[in-house]
């Protein structure tokens, strides 16, 4: 529990004390005196403070070590108690060691003040006494209480019409005395004094602090509204549910590299010769032209030159005569379609086949065809690699340009549902059909450009509250990110529904709050936060534990307002 400690001055009398005590907030008291404090040497003025604590309902504790004031203490039950730090007890008056006062006290107290003298007298009187009957200190108790009573009396009565009276001040002699006998006690009580007032106002002044946590009360409810949007800014209409959109984009040049597939056979074409037969029922002639195809199985050979055959009508022309046909024939150098060993074909009389309208067949081998196998990249692998980039970079794509949004403006409504991204021709190195040297990897280079709309967020969140009709007493505390679902295009723009939920209670801020506590004590700010409607709990925390109100300084008050669902 708490104390109040009291320094008894030298030039105080017991009103000065008893005023004192009864302005103190706490209901312990520890009365420090000085070390010749003839004020408390008195049987009247200890009974005095003892009255006062009981009618102010305090506790009086004495912190002194001199055997005087203890024993005075101990016959009217009064705690005593050596230092601050001690718990106090009631003395035993048989136990108390009689005072001795040397001369040097007794010179100190007769420079005091009338009434401390008799009081000191009074004491000694009651020291050299203590083996005289009862009755005489009885009577001498009684006139010193006559006394006292009277001249309280008289104080009293002169402080209510405004006139305080105050003790005469000590003369210089006794002052100078008493300083230059306890100079390091009063440098000491100096520093100490000015050390606990600077103790003092920290704790009371600058320490205290208050962070309040008030629960407010709320209920979670679901939004949904069929919205549209348009690319013209004139077009837009917030009220009805039509938002303007803004595109972004953000174009990414990327360069993959990917594994090429395609094989090609580099080497020598064979080459070789076929017989080309003409029919003729009359003169006439046929063409073969260069790079007439001839084939046999699957194997296709083509023309190297213009060939003509002709017949001019006579006989002797003929090479020979067949079905009463002339028979013309001419040979056709050839060369295959592609390279390879495989095309070092036999000589066949047969199989040949040609759209020219000719007869063919073969009396030579075809030969000098040879393999050389190379990698080359394919139009496949190209439209691989593109596939796969753009499967592999739309969530990096799209973070990206979320990320960018975002850094331009805080306050951009991102639709997730509109995000596009497309890729420009793509370039690939080495180029289809060209051959990947061993050791090199091809790579293809492509720009994605990624696009997403926009619509401006406190248009939306104005939209939300004013669908959602919160009346005044409320407000919406939390807006859970909204999101719009089934964007699709229509004409003349787009159409989406608008989705979110939200937090609703009773409208209470943290200036409410501030207002309704600041200054009070914990209890009856505690009282006061529970009478607010919606406040569903509060906890209040102060800096340190001997702070027991909240500051007055709304700078010094820190306030938490917690969502409970």
């Amino acid at each position: 529990m708490n104390k109040d400690v009291i320094y008894i001055e030298p030039e105080d009398d017991i009103t000065d004390i008893i005023t004192k005590i009864e302005n103190s907030k706490e209901k312990i008291i520890a009365l420090v005196p000085p070390k010749k404090a003839g004020i408390l040497r008195s049987i009247v003025n200890i009974k005095l403070l003892v009255k006062a604590g009981t009618a102010a309902k305090k506790t009086i504790v004495l912190v002194t070590t001199d055997p005087s004031i203890i024993k005075l203490a101990a016959s009217v039950k009064l705690p005593v108690t050596k230092d601050l730090t001690t718990a106090p007890t009631i003395p035993d008056e048989e136990r108390v060691a009689p005072i001795e006062t040397t001369s040097k006290e007794k010179l100190d107290e007769n420079l005091g003040d009338e009434k401390e003298e008799k009081d000191s007298d009074g004491d000694e009187a009651e020291e050299e006494s203590e083996d005289d009957s009862d009755e005489k200190k009885d009577e001498e108790e009684s006139a010193s209480e006559v006394t006292e009573k009277t001249e309280l009396e008289d104080e009293k009565k002169q402080s209510k019409n405004g006139k305080k009276v105050k003790k005469e001040k000590k003369g210089d002699g006794k002052i100078k005395a008493w300083f230059f006998d306890h100079k390091k006690l009063a440098i000491f009580g100096g520093i100490f004094g000015v050390a606990l007032i600077l103790v003092l106002i920290w704790a009371f002044v600058i320490a205290p602090a208050a962070t309040v946590t008030v629960g407010i009360r709320t209920v979670a409810n679901n939004f949904s509204e069929t919205v549209s949007f348009t690319e013209t800014l004139t077009e837009e209409k917030v009220e009805e549910g039509k938002f303007y959109l803004t595109a972004e984009k953000l174009e990414m040049p990327s360069v993959v590299e990917f594994e090429a597939t395609g094989q090609k056979n580099v080497g020598e074409r064979a080459k070789g010769s076929v017989i080309a037969i003409a029919d003729f029922d009359y003169n006439g002639s046929v063409s073969i032209a260069k790079g007439t195809v001839f084939t046999i199985g699957d194997y296709s050979f083509l023309a190297d030159e213009n060939t003509t055959l002709s017949w001019d009508g006579s006989l002797s022309s003929c090479e020979k005569i067949e079905d009463k046909k002339c028979i013309i024939s001419a040979r056709v150098n050839v060369t295959a379609q592609a390279p390879g060993a495989a095309y070092n074909i036999e000589k066949s009389s047969a199989g040949w086949k040609t759209a020219a309208l000719v007869r063919v067949y073969s009396d030579k081998a075809m030969e000098g065809g040879s393999d050389q196998m190379i990698t080359i990249v394919t139009q496949a692998d190209i439209d691989k690699a593109k596939a796969e980039l753009t499967t592999s970079n739309e969530a990096d794509n799209k973070k990206k340009i979320f990320e960018r949004i975002g850094e331009k403006s805080e306050g951009a409504f991102i639709l997730e549902s509109s995000f596009t991204q497309s890729t420009s021709e793509v370039t690939s190195t080495p180029a289809v059909g060209e051959e990947v040297k061993e050791g090199v990897k091809p790579k293809i280079s492509v720009t994605t450009t990624a696009s997403v709309f926009t619509i401006d967020k406190t248009k939306i969140e104005e939209f939300i509250t004013e669908k959602a009709k919160i009346s005044e007493s409320q407000k919406i505390y939390e807006m859970r990110d909204p999101f719009i679902e089934n964007f699709v295009k229509i004409e003349g723009g787009y159409t989406g529904k608008l989705k979110t939920s939200y937090i609703a209670g009773p409208k209470i801020t943290e200036n409410d709050v501030i207002e309704i506590i600041k200054g009070k004590g914990l209890g009856q700010a505690q009282h006061d936060l529970k009478d607010i409607d919606g406040v569903a709990s509060m906890r209040i925390d102060t800096s340190y534990p001997w702070v027991m109100s909240i500051p007055g300084d709304p700078n010094k008050i820190t306030v938490i307002l917690e969502v409970q669902e």
